[in-house]
């Protein structure tokens, strides 16, 4: 205080000596905050995820209440202080909790929550980014929709991005300036869980299959991983105007096991006329289909039923960056429900939070090369990270 000021000043006019002894008197009992210990919440969905990311990094997810009032406002208050702290906040869909217009206006009352606090940084952490295929105008009067979602996050109080698999790649530049969007890839935990899952897995036994050209690059490099073979789904109509797919393989015709690999699985329509071209193709494969988000909208469960029965595909797989509660339901219902394979990602998401709390990149190619078996050097740190404020704290001066 002012107190304070003049005792220094006039220690000062004394000489350098005792200005140094009364500044140390003054800084006496004087804590001074350090670093910016980390902090985790989650919107109500897919708590699974949440629990096992924060349970990687040994701490704890934050306390917030949400409720919903009578006449279906959303109400969203901490229940701790988040001033100086490095906030990551997870959101992820799950269609078994809430529906995703609702569980995005969670997130961003939940992030102007934090923002009213003064944290040091929030990055918010989305397994899936939302509407996604709306990323570009195809007539006149569309909206680019994942812009807006990520300006509306931004203005939230949003300082960083962290998504896994992004359905196009310029998606990337959506978001707002100075507000960085990381992109994680979660092709070693597929590439690792079909090895794993496949029990007579060869590589020169195997084809992976692109639904289209545009999902070609992504499973060139799924390919490279399991080191096999490539062919693609070409779509085209004939001259009748039907709409047809063709097969083209730069391998062995006779593969024993086919992958389909795709960003996303949603109605599965297109799914379903790969594989009949596949299965034309190459009558004896067995067929898999993989992706990192799994929606399963309308009757998708009832079509891949009838995929099991009729084009041989043993079974599909996708990550749990959506919780699959609701789909495992369906896909019971449909008499599948061992069709339906799980692939958990929160250590990679864990990953990228200690490195980016940590100042670290999250785009190395040692980090994003990591599979789940592969121990994660940082990851193992993240336990000795102080998770409450910590301080030095002034000592008075010795007597002499």
């Amino acid at each position: 205080g002012s107190a304070q000021l003049s005792a220094l000043a006039g220690a000062a006019a004394v000489g350098p000596r005792s200005a140094v002894g009364a500044a140390r008197g003054a800084m006496a009992g004087v804590q001074v905050p350090v670093g910016h210990p980390p902090v985790v919440f989650c919107t109500p969905g897919n708590r699974q995820l949440c629990d096992k990311i924060v349970e990687y990094l040994t701490w704890t997810i934050g306390k917030v209440n949400f409720r919903t009032f009578p006449n279906g406002e959303i109400s969203v208050t901490l229940q701790q202080s988040v001033a100086n702290n490095d906030v990551f906040v997870i959101c992820s869909r799950d269609d078994f909790v809430a529906e995703i217009n609702f569980t995005l206006m969670q997130l961003l009352i939940l992030l102007d929550a934090v923002k009213s606090e003064a944290p040091h940084r929030i990055t918010v952490v989305l397994p899936t980014l939302e509407y996604a295929r709306q990323d570009k105008r195809f007539e006149a009067g569309e909206a680019i929709a994942p812009k807006l979602l990520l300006h509306l996050m931004e203005t939230a109080g949003a300082d960083r991005f962290v998504t896994i698999d992004l359905h196009n790649q310029a998606e990337s530049g959506f978001s707002p300036a100075h507000t960085p969007l990381d992109e994680l890839t979660a092709e070693s935990y597929l590439a690792a869980f079909i090895r794993e899952s496949i029990a007579d897995f060869k590589p020169e036994e195997t084809l992976v299959c692109a639904t289209d050209a545009g999902g070609a690059k992504r499973t060139r490099k799924m390919a490279d991983e399991l080191q096999v073979g490539f062919m693609m789904a070409d779509k085209f109509k004939n001259k009748y105007g039907e709409g047809q797919v063709k097969i083209i393989a730069d391998a062995s015709p006779n593969p024993k096991h086919v992958i389909i690999v795709d960003d996303m699985f949603d109605t599965c329509a297109s799914l379903v006329k790969v594989a009949e071209a596949i299965h034309n193709f190459v009558p004896g494969a067995r067929l898999y289909a993989v992706a990192t988000h799994g929606y399963f909208s309308k009757d998708a469960a009832t079509k891949l039923a009838g995929m099991v029965s009729s084009f041989n595909l043993e079974w599909i797989a996708v990550t749990n960056c959506i919780c699959q509660r609701a789909s495992i339901e369906k896909f019971e219902k449909a008499g599948i429900p061992d069709s339906l394979k799980v692939v958990d990602i929160s250590r990679l998401i864990a990953g990228a939070i200690i490195r980016i709390h940590l100042g670290a990149s999250v785009n190395l190619t040692k980090f994003r090369k990591l599979d789940p078996l592969t121990p994660d050097p940082l990851l193992a740190e993240a336990k000795y990270v102080p998770t409450s404020q910590y301080t030095l704290k002034g000592t008075a001066p010795a007597p002499r």
